[in-house]
Order: C-alpha cells, then sequence, then structure tokens
C-alpha cells in the first residue's frame, strides 16, 4: 500500500511539473489522492431524523473572492477552494467512477471560469464587490441526486463584480454543503 502511496505521489509531482499551463488556456489541476476518506460531517450524516438548519455563507464569501482573483490573473487553480472537495465527492456521490465525474465536473467549472473572464470588458482589473447565496435552498435527502449522503443545494447564487467602472453579475448555478460550507458543484448552465 505505501509503494502504491509512493508511486501516487510520484506521478503526481511528475504531472505537476510537466503540466504548464499556456497563455490563455488553464488545464485542469491534478487533484493528488488520499488514503483515508473524510470523516462524514455532522450536517451530512446519515444519522439525521430531520434537516439541520440551514448553513449561513460561512467562507463562502471570501471563496467568491478568490473566484474573481482566479478571473483576474487568468488562473483557475487560485479558486480550487470555491470548488466542492473531490474527497467529500467521493463520499456524497453513489455512483461508479465519482473520478471521472468529479475531474469532468472540475474542467467544465475551470472551463467556466475562463469563459467569465473573456465575458468581462476588463477582466485583468476586475473588482469583487459581494457574494449573495441563492434563495432558492433545498434539502436534498439521501438517493434523490445519486448521492450517497444528504446535502443542502442552492441555486442562482450571485457574485457582484466591478468590471471596467460597472457593477456587473456573475452567477453561479449550483452549489451545496459539506458540513456547514458551500462549495459550487455548477458554476454555469453546463
Amino acid at each position: 500500500m505505501k509503494r502504491l502511496s509512493l508511486l501516487s505521489a510520484a506521478l503526481c509531482i511528475a504531472a505537476l511539473t510537466l503540466a504548464s499551463p499556456r497563455p490563455g488556456h488553464a488545464e485542469p489541476p491534478v487533484v493528488t489522492d488520499h488514503d483515508e476518506p473524510p470523516a462524514v460531517p455532522a450536517h451530512n450524516s446519515l444519522s439525521l431524523d430531520a434537516p439541520p438548519p440551514v448553513p449561513a455563507e460561512g467562507t463562502a464569501t471570501e471563496r467568491a473572492a478568490l473566484l474573481v482573483e482566479a478571473i483576474r490573473t487568468n488562473d483557475p487553480t487560485v479558486a480550487l477552494t470555491f470548488f466542492f472537495d473531490r474527497d467529500a465527492f467521493r463520499e456524497v456521490k453513489a455512483i461508479k467512477d465519482p473520478d471521472k465525474y468529479f475531474q469532468r465536473l472540475l474542467k467544465v467549472y475551470n472551463d467556466d471560469l475562463l469563459a467569465m473572464r473573456a465575458g468581462l470588458s476588463d477582466p485583468d482589473h476586475v473588482e469583487f464587490v459581494k457574494f449573495e447565496l441563492g434563495r432558492q435552498k433545498r434539502w436534498v435527502e439521501r438517493g434523490k441526486e445519486a448521492n450517497d449522503l444528504p446535502y443542502y443545494a442552492v441555486y442562482k447564487s450571485r457574485i457582484t463584480v466591478r468590471d471596467a467602472g460597472r457593477e456587473k453579475i456573475l452567477n453561479v448555478r449550483v452549489m451545496i454543503t459539506w458540513d456547514d460550507q458551500w462549495f459550487v458543484t455548477h458554476l454555469t448552465n453546463k
């Protein structure tokens, strides 16, 4: 097992070393393996008799600001903490190959971020103004969206930015909770 972990680590380091994004095109980051799955937090526990209280924005505002920084710097890796964690994704999704689906969603997230940049008048100077968690929140019970654990989902969150002196809204299609924090699973409508 240790030999496999060392080999995985070496392959990840080699991939990170060789993967240098071309200007204007960001490659999806390499996501490394962990030996232990994350502990299931109380807010996502199967032992819940009723949904927990709906979490507030938590750190989503700070992580949304990182998304704007990622747009400004043309580097999607800056905003990885705004996207749902792969280890948590493995625990939540009850599908045959969650890693494959996760990588597809992460690629779409990175592509969407670059498309958001392309839609701005002055992306190199875009500024974060505020983040607003969407109003449409719902509790997703186990088994409803190919999920093995329950969570809250929210739709149509908004990031307000200042672009070339004017405010503009960047929409965030879907966010879900892991414990009491919100994370993006779908940035746009793809």
